[in-house]
C-alpha cells in the first residue's frame, strides 16, 4: 500500500527532480519488502514516466484499453481502424476470448495494460484487413506456395541464428517483421510508400520497447527489416502476445484444431508472395511454438515442406528462455515478477511442447534435419551446408559471400557489446527456482535421444 502512495506523491509534485526521487523512494521500498523469487520490473526510468502518465487514465478507465478486457470492445475498435466489420467465420472468437482471459487475470501496470490492449486489437485489426483484401484480390491465392521449410526447436537453441542464416540465400524468401505485422496493403497502388510507412511505424514501436527495457538487446534481435516469426501471423487467429507467453499451458495445445490458423498463415505467405512478385521463391520460415504443432504444418502445407529441429541442452535454454519471459512481463507487470511461478509454468509447457515433437517426428521423419546448437555455433556455414546436401538445395557462391559477410558483421558487433557498459545476457536455473533434478526428469531422455 506504501507504494501506491509514493508513486501517488509523484503525481502531485512538479515535475522533474521530486517525480524522480519519488519513483526511487517507491523502488527503494519494493527491494526492502521483496520476498524470494520475486523481481521488480526492471524498466528504465521512461518506462517509469510512461506509467505516470497512464496512471490517471488507468484510474478513471474512461478509454477501453484500461478497462476490464472484453473482445466486443476490442472488435469495435477494430472494426473503426480497419473499415471493416467482416471478421470471416468466427474460429478466431475462442483465441482471442483465451487470450483476453489471461489478461484479465494479471496485475498490469498502467502501461502494461496499454501494450496488452494495443497487441490484441493490432491482430484482430490485421485479420479484418487481410479478410477483406482477399475478398478483393482473390488472385493473390491462386498461386500455389512452393513447398517451404520451417525451423522449429525448444526456444533459445538458435533457431533465431539459423533462420537468419537461411534467409540470407538470395534465391529464398523470408517475413520481415513489418510484412507480417499488418500483411494486407494499405496503399495498394504505392507499395513503396506502403512498405515505408509500415515499416516506420513497427520500427519506431520496436525502439519504444528498448527504450522500456533495454536488455530485451542482449537477449533477443528484434528490427523491422529482421526475419520474423510466424506466430505474429498466427495471432490474427490465436494471439499468444508477450504478455501471455509463460501463462500458456499444455492442457491449450490440444484445445483447438491449430490447422486453422496454419492454413490462413499460409494464405498470408501466398499474399505476400504475389504482391511482391516472389512466387518462385521458397520461403524460410521459424517459430519455437511450431514444436507443438509439426503434424499441422504436414497436413496444411505442401508435400515436400522441410521440418529443421535445433537442439540444445534445456539446461541451458530454459533458463534462457525463462529470462526472455521475464523481459516481457517487466513491460506489463504492475507488481513484482514471480520468477519461481515463471520457471515452472515454462518448464510444464515446453517440456509437453518437446514431447508433442517427438512424436511427431517419430511417426514421420520424411523431409526433415536435425542441427545441434553446439555445432551451429562452432561451425555456422558448415551447420548450413550439411542442411544443403541433406535437402539437395544448391548452395551458390553467392550465398556463401553473403553468410560470411554477415558472420564477420555479427562477430564484431558482440565484440562491441563485450567491450562496453552493454551486459551479455546471463542466467541460471537457480534464479527461477528450477534444479537440474526436475530437468532430468522432465528432459532426460530428450538428451539422450537427440544430444
Amino acid at each position: 500500500m506504501a507504494n501506491i502512495w509514493f508513486v501517488a506523491l509523484a503525481l502531485f509534485l512538479a515535475p522533474g527532480t521530486l517525480t524522480v526521487t519519488a519513483i526511487v523512494l517507491s523502488r527503494i521500498f519494493r527491494a526492502l519488502t521483496r520476498g524470494k523469487f520475486r523481481a521488480a520490473p526492471r524498466i528504465t526510468l521512461m518506462g517509469e514516466l510512461a506509467n505516470l502518465r497512464f496512471w490517471p487514465e488507468a484510474l478513471m478507465k474512461r478509454k477501453p484499453a484500461f478497462r476490464k478486457m472484453t473482445l466486443k470492445a476490442l472488435e469495435k475498435s477494430a472494426v473503426k481502424r480497419a473499415k471493416s466489420d467482416d471478421f470471416g467465420d468466427t474460429w478466431y472468437v475462442q483465441g482471442f476470448e483465451h487470450a483476453i482471459g489471461l489478461i484479465n487475470k494479471q496485475t498490469l501496470s498502467p502501461l502494461g495494460k496499454f501494450i496488452a490492449w494495443d497487441s490484441l486489437l493490432r491482430r484482430l485489426t490485421a485479420r479484418l484487413r487481410v479478410k477483406k483484401y482477399l475478398k478483393e484480390n482473390p488472385a493473390a491465392t491462386e498461386t500455389p506456395l512452393l513447398p517451404p521449410v520451417f525451423v522449429l526447436g525448444l526456444p533459445r537453441t538458435g533457431t533465431t541464428f539459423l533462420h537468419r542464416l537461411l534467409s540470407l540465400d538470395p534465391n529464398v524468401r523470408f517475413p520481415k517483421t513489418w510484412e507480417l505485422f499488418d500483411p494486407a496493403p494499405i496503399y495498394p497502388d504505392d507499395p513503396v510508400k506502403d512498405s515505408e510507412k509500415k515499416r516506420k511505424f513497427v520500427q519506431d514501436g520496436i525502439d519504444s520497447i528498448k527504450t522500456i527495457v533495454p536488455q530485451i538487446e542482449a537477449i533477443h534481435e528484434i528490427g523491422s527489416e529482421e526475419a520474423e516469426e510466424c506466430l505474429v501471423s498466427i495471432g490474427m487467429d490465436i494471439p499468444w502476445v508477450p504478455c501471455t507467453f509463460y501463462l500458456q499451458t499444455p492442457e491449450n495445445l490440444d484445445k483447438w484444431n491449430w490447422q486453422r490458423p496454419y492454413a490462413n498463415h499460409m494464405k498470408v505467405l501466398q499474399m505476400l508472395a504475389h504482391n511482391s512478385n516472389s512466387e518462385d521463391r521458397r520461403w524460410v520460415l521459424k517459430c519455437p511454438a511450431h514444436l507443438g504443432f509439426v503434424k499441422d504444418i504436414r497436413a496444411v502445407f505442401p508435400a515436400g515442406t522441410k521440418i529443421i529441429w535445433t537442439h540444445r541442452n534445456p539446461n541451458e535454454s530454459l533458463p534462457s528462455l525463462c529470462s526472455l519471459f521475464q523481459t516481457f512481463q517487466e513491460m506489463h507487470e504492475g507488481g513484482d515478477i514471480k520468477l519461481d511461478e515463471l520457471g515452472q509454468k515454462t518448464l510444464e509447457l515446453w517440456s509437453a511442447m518437446i514431447k508433442r515433437a517427438d512424436a511427431d517426428f517419430t511417426a514421420s521423419s520424411a523431409d526433415s534435419s536435425h542441427v545441434k546448437y553446439t555445432n551451429l555455433v562452432k561451425d555456422p556455414i558448415g551447420t548450413v551446408k550439411e542442411v544443403y546436401a541433406e535437402f539437395g538445395w544448391e548452395y551458390t557462391d553467392e550465398y556463401d559471400a553473403a553468410l560470411k559477410a554477415y558472420l564477420e558483421e555479427n562477430r564484431k558487433e558482440r565484440e562491441k557489446i563485450k567491450g562496453s557498459a552493454k551486459k551479455m545476457h546471463s542466467y541460471s536455473l537457480e534464479q527461477y527456482a528450477l534444479s537440474e533434478e526436475q530437468m532430468q526428469k522432465k528432459f532426460g531422455w530428450y538428451n539422450a535421444k537427440y544430444l
